[in-house]
Protein backbone atom coordinates (compact mmCIF):
# COMPACT_ATOMS: atom_id res chain seq x y z
CA UNK A 1 0.00 0.00 0.00
CA UNK A 2 1.30 3.12 -1.02
CA UNK A 3 0.63 5.75 1.50
CA UNK A 4 1.61 10.07 0.71
CA UNK A 5 3.11 12.41 3.08
CA UNK A 6 3.63 16.02 3.20
CA UNK A 7 5.91 17.49 0.56
CA UNK A 8 9.26 16.93 2.29
CA UNK A 9 10.80 20.38 3.80
CA UNK A 10 14.23 19.63 4.34
CA UNK A 11 17.32 21.90 3.47
CA UNK A 12 20.36 21.52 2.94
CA UNK A 13 22.57 20.69 6.10
CA UNK A 14 24.62 24.68 6.04
CA UNK A 15 21.03 26.41 5.93
CA UNK A 16 19.82 24.24 8.57
CA UNK A 17 22.46 24.62 10.99
CA UNK A 18 22.70 28.56 10.33
CA UNK A 19 18.41 28.38 10.85
CA UNK A 20 18.74 25.95 13.99
CA UNK A 21 22.00 27.03 16.06
CA UNK A 22 21.87 29.68 18.55
CA UNK A 23 22.83 33.58 17.85
CA UNK A 24 26.58 33.44 18.56
CA UNK A 25 26.91 30.01 16.60
CA UNK A 26 25.51 31.75 13.39
CA UNK A 27 28.73 32.83 12.21
CA UNK A 28 30.73 29.43 10.86
CA UNK A 29 32.14 29.34 8.30
CA UNK A 30 29.00 27.51 5.78
CA UNK A 31 26.83 30.61 7.17
CA UNK A 32 29.24 33.16 5.97
CA UNK A 33 29.48 31.33 2.98
CA UNK A 34 25.63 31.74 1.61
CA UNK A 35 25.71 35.61 3.03
CA UNK A 36 28.27 35.67 0.91
CA UNK A 37 26.42 34.55 -2.02
CA UNK A 38 23.51 36.86 -1.79
CA UNK A 39 25.54 39.80 -1.59
CA UNK A 40 27.41 38.59 -4.72
CA UNK A 41 24.30 38.12 -6.26
CA UNK A 42 22.80 41.27 -5.37
CA UNK A 43 26.61 43.37 -6.52
CA UNK A 44 25.80 42.15 -9.77
CA UNK A 45 22.34 42.76 -10.22
CA UNK A 46 23.05 46.11 -9.24
CA UNK A 47 26.47 46.68 -11.05
CA UNK A 48 24.68 45.66 -14.10
CA UNK A 49 22.02 48.09 -13.56
CA UNK A 50 24.18 50.97 -12.81
CA UNK A 51 26.60 49.47 -16.00
CA UNK A 52 23.49 49.91 -17.98
CA UNK A 53 22.48 53.16 -17.18
CA UNK A 54 26.27 54.27 -17.49
CA UNK A 55 25.92 52.97 -21.29
CA UNK A 56 22.31 54.88 -22.06
CA UNK A 57 23.39 58.20 -21.07
CA UNK A 58 26.65 57.49 -22.72
CA UNK A 59 24.61 56.62 -25.87
CA UNK A 60 22.26 59.52 -25.30
CA UNK A 61 25.10 61.92 -25.15
CA UNK A 62 26.72 60.50 -28.55
CA UNK A 63 22.96 61.18 -30.02
CA UNK A 64 22.99 65.03 -28.47
CA UNK A 65 26.31 65.26 -30.17
CA UNK A 66 25.55 64.06 -33.33
CA UNK A 67 22.27 66.38 -33.72
CA UNK A 68 24.11 69.31 -32.72
CA UNK A 69 27.27 67.89 -35.24
CA UNK A 70 24.37 68.07 -38.12
CA UNK A 71 22.77 71.71 -36.91
CA UNK A 72 25.93 73.21 -36.93
CA UNK A 73 26.85 72.01 -40.49
CA UNK A 74 23.32 73.09 -41.50
CA UNK A 75 24.39 76.71 -40.15
CA UNK A 76 27.85 76.77 -42.00
CA UNK A 77 25.77 76.28 -45.40
CA UNK A 78 23.89 79.40 -44.74
CA UNK A 79 20.59 77.48 -43.07
CA UNK A 80 18.88 77.89 -40.04
CA UNK A 81 17.86 75.55 -37.86
CA UNK A 82 15.97 76.39 -34.39
CA UNK A 83 14.10 74.56 -31.51
CA UNK A 84 12.70 75.47 -28.33
CA UNK A 85 13.45 72.69 -26.17
CA UNK A 86 15.58 69.72 -26.84
CA UNK A 87 14.66 66.38 -24.55
CA UNK A 88 16.80 63.51 -24.18
CA UNK A 89 14.45 60.44 -22.44
CA UNK A 90 13.70 56.57 -23.13
CA UNK A 91 15.54 55.26 -20.42
CA UNK A 92 15.86 51.51 -20.47
CA UNK A 93 14.16 50.59 -23.97
CA UNK A 94 15.44 52.95 -26.42
CA UNK A 95 16.95 56.83 -27.31
CA UNK A 96 15.02 59.32 -27.95
CA UNK A 97 14.93 62.59 -28.11
CA UNK A 98 12.21 65.14 -28.66
CA UNK A 99 12.19 68.87 -29.90
CA UNK A 100 9.83 71.31 -29.86
CA UNK A 101 9.23 74.81 -32.36
CA UNK A 102 11.54 73.15 -34.48
CA UNK A 103 12.59 75.00 -37.77
CA UNK A 104 14.75 74.84 -40.61
CA UNK A 105 14.96 77.30 -43.06
CA UNK A 106 16.95 77.04 -46.52
CA UNK A 107 17.36 81.19 -46.77
CA UNK A 108 19.83 81.65 -49.81
CA UNK A 109 18.23 78.99 -51.97
CA UNK A 110 15.78 80.80 -54.34
CA UNK A 111 12.82 79.70 -53.21
CA UNK A 112 13.51 80.37 -49.81
CA UNK A 113 12.71 77.32 -48.59
CA UNK A 114 11.76 77.13 -44.75
CA UNK A 115 9.77 74.06 -42.38
CA UNK A 116 8.18 74.56 -39.09
CA UNK A 117 6.97 71.76 -36.87
CA UNK A 118 5.10 71.15 -33.49
CA UNK A 119 7.37 68.91 -32.34
CA UNK A 120 9.74 66.12 -33.63
CA UNK A 121 10.41 62.70 -31.91
CA UNK A 122 12.89 60.71 -33.25
CA UNK A 123 13.73 57.19 -31.59
CA UNK A 124 17.00 55.10 -31.31
CA UNK A 125 16.84 51.41 -30.68
CA UNK A 126 20.24 50.67 -28.71
CA UNK A 127 21.20 47.76 -30.23
CA UNK A 128 20.52 49.58 -33.98
CA UNK A 129 21.90 53.32 -33.92
CA UNK A 130 21.36 53.58 -37.76
CA UNK A 131 17.66 52.90 -37.85
CA UNK A 132 16.07 56.07 -36.92
CA UNK A 133 12.14 56.20 -35.72
CA UNK A 134 10.25 59.72 -36.18
CA UNK A 135 7.04 60.94 -34.52
CA UNK A 136 5.78 63.78 -35.92
CA UNK A 137 2.66 64.96 -33.85
CA UNK A 138 1.02 68.04 -34.48
CA UNK A 139 1.35 70.73 -37.71
CA UNK A 140 4.09 70.82 -40.41
CA UNK A 141 4.39 74.01 -42.29
CA UNK A 142 6.05 74.14 -45.66
CA UNK A 143 6.80 77.76 -46.82
CA UNK A 144 8.68 78.99 -50.09
CA UNK A 145 9.02 82.44 -52.17
CA UNK A 146 6.90 82.67 -55.25
CA UNK A 147 5.63 85.58 -57.37
CA UNK A 148 7.49 88.01 -55.13
CA UNK A 149 5.52 86.85 -52.15
CA UNK A 150 6.14 84.16 -49.23
CA UNK A 151 3.58 80.90 -49.78
CA UNK A 152 3.11 78.32 -47.35
CA UNK A 153 1.31 75.23 -46.55
CA UNK A 154 0.36 73.09 -43.71
CA UNK A 155 0.02 69.55 -43.32
CA UNK A 156 -1.75 67.87 -40.10
CA UNK A 157 -2.59 63.98 -40.00
CA UNK A 158 -4.25 62.02 -37.43
CA UNK A 159 -0.78 59.80 -37.11
CA UNK A 160 2.40 60.72 -38.58
CA UNK A 161 5.42 58.60 -38.32
CA UNK A 162 8.53 58.02 -40.74
CA UNK A 163 11.38 55.58 -40.86
CA UNK A 164 15.31 56.10 -41.70
CA UNK A 165 18.25 53.45 -42.25
CA UNK A 166 21.65 55.23 -43.41
CA UNK A 167 24.73 53.10 -43.14
CA UNK A 168 28.25 53.91 -41.45
CA UNK A 169 29.08 56.59 -43.60
CA UNK A 170 25.67 58.30 -42.95
CA UNK A 171 24.10 57.41 -46.95
CA UNK A 172 20.28 56.55 -46.38
CA UNK A 173 19.49 53.17 -47.28
CA UNK A 174 15.48 52.91 -46.71
CA UNK A 175 13.12 55.21 -46.06
CA UNK A 176 9.16 55.16 -45.29
CA UNK A 177 6.59 57.53 -43.80
CA UNK A 178 2.75 56.33 -43.03
CA UNK A 179 0.23 59.10 -42.37
CA UNK A 180 -3.26 58.89 -41.19
CA UNK A 181 -5.87 60.61 -42.31
CA UNK A 182 -3.49 63.75 -43.95
CA UNK A 183 -5.10 67.15 -45.19
CA UNK A 184 -3.33 69.69 -46.69
CA UNK A 185 -4.23 73.38 -46.81
CA UNK A 186 -2.65 76.75 -47.45
CA UNK A 187 -3.37 77.98 -44.65
CA UNK A 188 -1.31 77.39 -40.73
CA UNK A 189 -4.74 77.67 -38.78
CA UNK A 190 -6.38 75.63 -41.41
CA UNK A 191 -8.19 79.34 -42.23
CA UNK A 192 -8.88 78.32 -45.62
CA UNK A 193 -10.49 75.39 -47.53
CA UNK A 194 -8.18 72.23 -47.60
CA UNK A 195 -5.95 71.36 -50.50
CA UNK A 196 -5.71 67.61 -49.87
CA UNK A 197 -6.83 64.74 -48.05
CA UNK A 198 -6.92 60.99 -48.15
CA UNK A 199 -7.76 58.72 -45.42
CA UNK A 200 -4.09 57.05 -45.59
CA UNK A 201 -1.21 57.67 -47.26
CA UNK A 202 2.05 55.35 -47.41
CA UNK A 203 5.68 55.96 -48.99
CA UNK A 204 8.24 53.29 -49.18
CA UNK A 205 11.93 53.74 -50.53
CA UNK A 206 14.93 51.51 -50.74
CA UNK A 207 18.54 52.48 -52.58
CA UNK A 208 19.21 50.15 -54.85
CA UNK A 209 22.02 51.71 -56.71
CA UNK A 210 24.60 54.56 -57.11
CA UNK A 211 25.53 54.47 -60.20
CA UNK A 212 23.95 55.48 -61.69
CA UNK A 213 21.34 56.66 -58.46
CA UNK A 214 18.29 54.00 -58.45
CA UNK A 215 15.86 53.06 -55.63
CA UNK A 216 12.49 50.99 -55.79
CA UNK A 217 9.75 52.82 -54.53
CA UNK A 218 6.37 52.30 -53.52
CA UNK A 219 3.67 54.73 -53.17
CA UNK A 220 -0.23 53.59 -52.08
CA UNK A 221 -3.12 56.85 -51.31
CA UNK A 222 -6.40 55.95 -49.99
CA UNK A 223 -9.65 57.65 -50.24
CA UNK A 224 -8.18 60.24 -52.12
CA UNK A 225 -10.29 63.96 -51.88
CA UNK A 226 -9.03 66.75 -54.48
CA UNK A 227 -9.66 70.16 -54.05
CA UNK A 228 -13.01 71.57 -54.86
CA UNK A 229 -11.42 74.78 -56.78
CA UNK A 230 -9.91 72.39 -59.42
CA UNK A 231 -12.03 71.06 -62.69
CA UNK A 232 -12.23 67.36 -61.77
CA UNK A 233 -14.78 65.61 -64.88
CA UNK A 234 -14.33 62.27 -63.06
CA UNK A 235 -15.00 63.61 -59.93
CA UNK A 236 -13.25 64.91 -56.63
CA UNK A 237 -13.09 61.58 -54.92
CA UNK A 238 -10.17 58.75 -55.77
CA UNK A 239 -10.83 55.47 -54.42
CA UNK A 240 -7.17 54.96 -54.34
CA UNK A 241 -4.04 54.88 -55.93
CA UNK A 242 -1.08 52.51 -55.83
CA UNK A 243 2.54 52.51 -57.55
CA UNK A 244 5.38 50.13 -57.01
CA UNK A 245 8.32 50.60 -58.98
CA UNK A 246 12.28 51.56 -59.88
CA UNK A 247 12.88 55.22 -60.21
CA UNK A 248 16.46 55.79 -61.64
CA UNK A 249 18.65 59.05 -62.28
CA UNK A 250 20.72 61.63 -60.73
CA UNK A 251 18.57 64.44 -59.15
CA UNK A 252 20.30 67.14 -57.60
CA UNK A 253 19.76 71.12 -57.52
CA UNK A 254 18.41 74.25 -55.52
CA UNK A 255 14.75 74.77 -56.53
CA UNK A 256 12.16 71.84 -58.54
CA UNK A 257 13.40 73.03 -62.00
CA UNK A 258 17.24 72.61 -61.74
CA UNK A 259 16.47 69.16 -59.81
CA UNK A 260 14.00 67.71 -62.56
CA UNK A 261 16.50 69.04 -65.43
CA UNK A 262 19.36 67.14 -63.35
CA UNK A 263 17.31 63.98 -63.10
CA UNK A 264 15.95 63.96 -67.17
CA UNK A 265 19.09 64.86 -68.15
CA UNK A 266 20.44 61.89 -66.38
CA UNK A 267 18.42 59.46 -68.29
CA UNK A 268 15.98 59.57 -65.40
CA UNK A 269 13.17 56.77 -65.89
CA UNK A 270 10.29 55.46 -63.49
CA UNK A 271 9.67 51.58 -64.54
CA UNK A 272 6.00 50.88 -62.41
CA UNK A 273 5.36 47.04 -62.10
CA UNK A 274 2.29 48.21 -60.46
CA UNK A 275 -0.01 51.26 -61.78
CA UNK A 276 -3.30 50.90 -59.94
CA UNK A 277 -5.42 53.93 -60.16
CA UNK A 278 -9.30 53.57 -59.22
CA UNK A 279 -11.46 57.06 -60.00
CA UNK A 280 -15.07 56.27 -59.78
CA UNK A 281 -16.13 54.09 -62.47
CA UNK A 282 -12.57 54.54 -64.04
CA UNK A 283 -10.25 51.77 -63.25
CA UNK A 284 -6.67 50.79 -64.56
CA UNK A 285 -4.24 47.68 -63.33
CA UNK A 286 -0.87 47.83 -64.89
CA UNK A 287 2.74 48.35 -66.03
CA UNK A 288 4.64 50.90 -67.63
CA UNK A 289 7.44 53.76 -67.16
CA UNK A 290 7.39 57.21 -67.35
CA UNK A 291 9.53 59.83 -67.98
CA UNK A 292 9.80 63.48 -68.91
CA UNK A 293 10.48 65.56 -72.26
CA UNK A 294 11.92 69.07 -72.89
CA UNK A 295 8.68 70.89 -71.50
CA UNK A 296 8.98 68.93 -68.32
CA UNK A 297 5.64 66.89 -69.38
CA UNK A 298 4.94 63.26 -68.75
CA UNK A 299 6.23 60.85 -71.60
CA UNK A 300 5.99 56.75 -70.91
CA UNK A 301 3.47 53.97 -71.50
CA UNK A 302 1.50 51.66 -69.93
CA UNK A 303 -0.38 48.47 -70.94
CA UNK A 304 -3.21 46.44 -68.56
CA UNK A 305 -6.34 46.36 -67.65
CA UNK A 306 -9.01 49.13 -68.51
CA UNK A 307 -11.86 49.62 -67.09
CA UNK A 308 -14.70 52.08 -67.82
CA UNK A 309 -13.81 53.65 -70.65
CA UNK A 310 -16.54 54.26 -72.10
CA UNK A 311 -18.18 56.15 -69.23
CA UNK A 312 -15.12 58.10 -68.50
CA UNK A 313 -14.79 59.14 -72.63
CA UNK A 314 -18.78 60.44 -71.78
CA UNK A 315 -17.67 62.56 -68.97
CA UNK A 316 -14.44 63.91 -70.52
CA UNK A 317 -16.60 64.53 -74.03
CA UNK A 318 -19.60 66.67 -71.57
CA UNK A 319 -16.60 68.22 -69.69
CA UNK A 320 -15.29 69.45 -72.68
CA UNK A 321 -11.72 67.68 -72.43
CA UNK A 322 -12.23 65.33 -75.29
CA UNK A 323 -13.70 66.16 -78.56
CA UNK A 324 -17.02 64.17 -79.68
CA UNK A 325 -15.03 62.30 -82.18
CA UNK A 326 -12.28 61.55 -79.72
CA UNK A 327 -14.69 60.21 -77.82
CA UNK A 328 -16.64 58.59 -79.98
CA UNK A 329 -13.11 56.84 -81.25
CA UNK A 330 -11.84 56.08 -77.87
CA UNK A 331 -15.21 53.86 -77.24
CA UNK A 332 -15.06 51.96 -80.46
CA UNK A 333 -11.73 50.84 -80.03
CA UNK A 334 -12.39 49.30 -76.83
CA UNK A 335 -15.40 47.81 -78.12
CA UNK A 336 -13.99 44.91 -79.98
CA UNK A 337 -12.41 44.10 -76.80
CA UNK A 338 -13.72 41.03 -74.28
CA UNK A 339 -15.58 42.47 -71.07
CA UNK A 340 -13.13 40.74 -68.15
CA UNK A 341 -13.94 41.24 -64.26
CA UNK A 342 -11.52 41.36 -61.82
CA UNK A 343 -11.86 39.32 -58.50
CA UNK A 344 -13.59 42.35 -56.84
CA UNK A 345 -16.72 41.76 -59.63
CA UNK A 346 -15.10 45.29 -61.43
CA UNK A 347 -15.60 45.58 -65.22
CA UNK A 348 -12.19 45.52 -67.57
CA UNK A 349 -11.32 45.34 -71.04
CA UNK A 350 -6.79 44.90 -72.13
CA UNK A 351 -5.52 47.96 -73.40
CA UNK A 352 -2.82 50.58 -73.59
CA UNK A 353 -2.25 54.16 -72.73
CA UNK A 354 0.84 56.47 -74.27
CA UNK A 355 1.94 60.06 -73.34
CA UNK A 356 3.68 61.35 -76.13
CA UNK A 357 3.97 65.55 -76.87
CA UNK A 358 1.61 66.21 -74.37
CA UNK A 359 -0.66 64.38 -75.07
CA UNK A 360 -2.49 61.55 -73.63
CA UNK A 361 -3.34 58.41 -76.41
CA UNK A 362 -5.54 55.56 -76.00
CA UNK A 363 -3.72 53.07 -78.37
CA UNK A 364 -3.69 55.34 -81.67
CA UNK A 365 -6.51 57.49 -80.53
CA UNK A 366 -5.21 61.03 -79.18
CA UNK A 367 -7.28 61.40 -76.27
CA UNK A 368 -6.59 65.04 -74.40
CA UNK A 369 -3.26 67.24 -73.32
CA UNK A 370 -0.98 66.66 -70.48
CA UNK A 371 0.35 70.05 -68.89
CA UNK A 372 4.21 70.19 -67.39
CA UNK A 373 4.44 69.19 -64.23
CA UNK A 374 5.74 72.35 -63.32
CA UNK A 375 3.80 75.34 -62.99
CA UNK A 376 4.04 78.02 -65.69
CA UNK A 377 5.60 75.89 -68.01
Amino acid sequence: MISYGKPSTRTSPSRRRCRDRPAPDKQDGDCYTVAMRYLVLIGLIVGGLLGYYVLWSHLADQVALRANAWIEGQRRQGRTVTYENQRLWGFPYRLSMTLTKASWADTPNPLGWHLEAEEITAHLQLWDLHHAIFDLPGRLTIGWRADGGDRQMTLTSQRFRASLVADGAGNWLRAAADLTKPQLSDAPAGAAATIWSAEKLLLHSRRTGNVPPSADLAVQLDGIMLPVAIDSPLGHQVQGLRLVGNARGSLFGRTPEEMLTSWRESGGVVDLSIMTLTWGEFYIDGSGSLALDRQFRPIGAMSGKLGGIETAADILVAAGTMSLQQGAAAKSLMAPQPVLRTEKGMAYQEGSLTAQDGMLSLGPVPLFSLPSVLPGH
